[in-house]
């Protein structure tokens, strides 16, 4: 059996209550062990509703766990795509240290593409993008409030754990990502950036959304989405060739 040159993953969310990410860790370690390349998606971590004390801490076990996928095949190559809740500036500060030390491991403010294939977080859905506007402005606009917002009050934490176990969670992104109106925004985005059919991007793999899509055709592009390691959702780590 031919194994998969590539993986990728998102929305892991880890060190918040919600994640599942533990329990996939090694399933995610045995991927990379069998990748050439190997991609996260964002949201990888989750800053703004964290379980540990700060945001200083949040970072240095976030760049800790990098490095010990790392470990786990120092041939593969990593590309770090960022997302909503892990754009903090303290953070991608000490990511692009680790790129440094680690020359296989690249990261992207937002998006990346390898041959045939597209890699974007997803965050471009909620932007609200008026008729010819830059993308990528609004975008990181987007994202620097939302890293600038308070951190939950503990009392917060404790409503989201009701939240996701009575799986209202899954509903809500189940009617407000629908897969019509998300893979329209999102072909719109992959045509503003010249990431088209055209210019032979044949497939996109995106998170975000934390609703899995399982090779939709739209627009001549076919789309992929993970899921997201959050309790009561699914979750996959997808295989391909690139």
């Amino acid at each position: 059996m031919k194994l998969p040159k590539a993986h990728f993953v998102s929305d892991l969310h880890l060190f918040s209550r919600r994640s599942s990410g533990p329990k996939v860790q090694r399933a995610i370690e045995s991927a990379v062990a069998q990748s050439n390349t190997f991609v996260l998606g964002g949201d990888i971590f989750d800053f703004r509703w964290s379980a540990l004390d700060s945001h200083e801490k949040t970072v240095e076990q976030s760049i800790r766990w990098l490095q010990g996928l790392i470990s786990v095949n120092p041939d593969c190559h990593f590309h770090y795509i960022l997302g909503n809740h892990d754009a903090l500036p303290a953070f991608t500060e000490q990511l692009e240290q680790l790129a440094l030390a680690n020359p296989q491991l690249q990261w992207h403010k937002h998006y990346l593409r390898v041959n045939r294939t597209v890699f974007l977080h997803g965050d471009i859905i909620d932007a609200n993008i008026p008729y010819e506007a830059d993308f990528h402005e609004l975008l990181d606009a987007r994202r620097i409030a939302h890293e600038h917002r308070p951190r939950p009050h503990p009392m917060r934490h404790s409503l989201y754990d009701v939240v996701v176990k009575t799986r209202i969670h899954r509903l809500v992104a189940h009617l407000a990502n629908s897969n019509q109106k998300v893979l329209d925004q999102v072909s719109g985005y992959l045509e503003w950036i010249g990431q088209t059919p055209e210019s032979g991007a044949e497939q996109v793999f995106f998170g975000h959304t934390h609703r899995p899509v399982d090779a939709v055709d739209y627009q001549r592009q076919v789309f992929y989405n993970p899921g997201a390691a959050i309790h009561g959702i699914p979750f996959r780590i997808l295989p391909l060739e690139i």
